[in-house]
C-alpha cells in the first residue's frame, strides 16, 4: 500500500512538472511569434512573404515587386474611398429638405439732435437693435414653397416685440413664352417697389428708402401678386452689374391686389389696392446694369376722412438706375395722392398731392480687395405741393457715409444725416403743419449689419 502511494505522488508531481514546462513553452512560443508578427509590420514587411523567400518560392526582387503592387492597390482603394466620401450627399430627414433658416439685424448708435416744433430741438445719445429679422423658408415640392420672417422691433414704450413681417405661399408655375421665373405671392407678401429698390441700394440699415421714410407706404402687405422676368436671366448678372437679384434679362415685373395699408396697421375699409412694377433693361449686353423702373399705386386710404369718405391713394415713380460691381447709381421722381394710411389730407379730407425725389450713389474704390464703399443720398420730399396747408412743407435730407462689407453682407457703416425742413412741414413719415417752424435735424450713425 505505500508504495503504492508513493508512485502515485511520483507521477502526479511528473505529471504537473510536465503541465508546467508545456504552459511555458506555449507562452515562449506565443511571445516569439507576437514579436515576429510586430517586428513585420513595424518595418512595413509580410511575415508570410518573408517565409516564401525563405522556402525559396519567391526571390527578392519579386517579393519586393509584389510589396509595390500592394501598396499601389491600397492607395488606390483609399483615394477611391475619399472621392466616394465626398461625393455622397449627406443624408437629411425628410422635414429638412429645402429648409433654410435666416438671420438679418441693425445694431445701431446714433448721436445727433431731434428737430421740435417751434424751432426747438432735443438731443439723443443711444445705442438701438433698429431691426431683427428670422427667417424661415421650405421648399415643400419644386412649384410650391413657403417663407416666413418673424419682425423683431422696439414700440414707442421701448418693448422689444416681435411681429409678422411675411407669411406667404410661393408658386411657382411654369414661363409663359417672354415671361419667365414667374413667381406668385400669397399671403402676407412683398409690395413691388421695397424690395427691388433694396436690392439696388443696399443700405437699408442705416434707413428706409426715399418714399417709404417719406411715410407713403411700407414694404409688405396682404394680398395676391405675381412677379417675374423678361426674356429668361441675364448670363453672369453679379460679375456684370454686382447684383444677381432681379436679374432678368431684359428686366422684371410685380403685380398685385393687396388690403392696403400695410403689414403692421390694420384693415378699415374693404377697398382693395392695385400696386404694379415694370423694369425694363435696355442694353442687357452693352449696358447690362442700366434699368428704367415705374411704379404705379391705386386705390384708397385706410382711414375714414371727416367727410366720411376714404380718401383717394395714388402713386406715380419713375428711377433710372445703373449697377456696377464698382459703383451704383440712380435717380427717382414720385407724385402721390394721399398716402396708404389715408392720414395725409386737408381740411375737408381730401387727399393732399405730394411730389419727391431721390438721388443715390455709391462708389468702391479698387483699395481693400474692394470691401469699402463711399456713399451718398439726397432726398426732396414736399408734403403738400399745392400749398392746401402750408406753402413750404417740404424738407431736404442730406446723407453721407462709407460701408465696409467684411463678408458676405456683413458689414459696418458710418454716416451723417441731417434734414432741413421748411416751415410748414411735419417730422418724416408724418403729415404737413402750417407754421409748424421744425428747423434742422442731424445726426451721427454707425451700425453693424449682421447677415447670415
Amino acid at each position: 500500500m505505500g508504495k503504492r502511494v508513493v508512485r502515485g505522488a511520483q507521477i502526479s508531481k511528473v505529471s504537473m512538472v510536465g503541465l508546467a514546462v508545456g504552459f511555458l513553452c506555449l507562452l515562449f512560443v506565443n511571445t516569439w511569434t507576437c514579436r515576429m508578427v510586430h517586428a513585420g509590420t513595424d518595418t512595413g514587411r509580410d511575415p508570410l512573404i518573408d517565409v516564401l523567400i525563405k522556402k525559396g518560392i519567391l526571390t527578392e526582387q519579386e517579393a519586393e515587386d509584389i510589396r509595390k503592387e500592394v501598396k499601389a492597390m491600397e492607395k488606390q482603394q483609399e483615394e477611391a474611398l475619399v472621392k466616394k466620401i465626398k461625393n455622397e450627399k449627406p443624408v437629411l430627414p425628410e422635414a429638412l429638405k429645402g429648409f433654410r433658416v435666416e438671420v438679418l439685424a441693425y445694431l445701431d448708435y446714433s448721436n445727433g439732435k431731434e428737430a421740435e416744433s417751434g424751432d426747438t430741438e432735443s438731443s439723443f445719445n443711444k445705442f438701438r437693435l433698429t431691426r431683427g429679422y428670422l427667417t424661415v423658408k421650405k421648399e415643400i415640392r419644386p412649384w410650391i414653397r413657403a417663407r416666413m420672417t418673424i419682425d423683431t422691433h422696439q414700440d414707442t414704450d421701448g418693448d422689444y416685440k416681435e411681429r409678422l413681417k411675411y407669411l406667404y405661399a410661393e408658386l411657382r408655375p411654369p414661363d409663359l413664352g417672354f415671361l419667365t421665373g414667374i413667381k406668385s405671392e400669397i399671403g402676407l407678401g412683398h409690395i413691388p417697389w421695397l424690395d427691388f429698390e433694396e436690392h439696388v441700394n443696399p443700405y437699408r440699415c442705416q434707413g428706409t428708402m426715399a418714399i417709404e421714410r417719406a411715410g407713403t407706404f411700407n414694404s409688405a402687405d396682404t394680398g395676391v401678386s405675381l412677379r417675374g422676368d423678361f426674356g429668361g436671366k441675364l448670363k453672369d448678372a453679379k460679375e456684370r452689374t454686382g447684383n444677381h437679384h432681379y436679374d432678368g434679362l431684359y428686366g422684371s415685373w410685380h403685380i398685385g391686389v393687396y388690403n392696403g395699408p400695410g403689414y403692421h396697421t390694420k384693415e378699415q375699409n374693404n377697398n382693395k389696392v392695385i400696386e404694379g412694377r415694370l423694369t425694363w433693361r435696355p442694353m442687357p449686353e452693352i449696358l447690362p446694369g442700366l434699368q428704367l423702373s415705374y411704379l404705379g399705386v391705386f386705390g384708397e386710404g385706410n382711414t375714414q376722412a371727416s367727410n366720411g369718405d376714404y380718401p383717394d391713394y395714388s402713386v406715380n415713380l419713375a428711377m433710372l438706375s445703373f449697377e456696377h460691381p464698382r459703383a451704383i447709381l440712380t435717380a427717382q421722381y414720385f407724385q402721390t395722392q394721399g398716402n396708404a394710411k389715408g392720414t395725409w389730407v386737408d381740411s375737408n379730407g381730401n387727399a393732399l398731392d405730394t411730389v419727391g425725389y431721390s438721388f443715390f450713389g455709391k462708389v468702391t474704390p479698387p483699395v481693400l480687395d474692394e470691401k469699402l464703399s463711399l456713399f451718398g443720398r439726397y432726398d426732396h420730399f414736399d408734403q403738400d405741393d399745392d400749398g392746401t396747408i402750408g406753402n413750404n412743407a417740404d424738407y431736404d435730407m442730406y446723407i453721407a457715409g462709407l460701408a465696409y462689407d467684411f463678408y458676405r453682407g456683413n458689414l459696418v457703416l458710418v454716416s451723417f444725416e441731417t434734414t432741413d425742413y421748411g416751415p410748414d412741414a411735419g417730422q418724416k413719415g408724418s403729415g404737413p403743419t402750417a407754421n409748424n417752424a421744425l428747423g434742422d435735424d442731424h445726426k451721427v450713425q454707425a451700425v453693424l449689419q449682421i447677415k447670415f
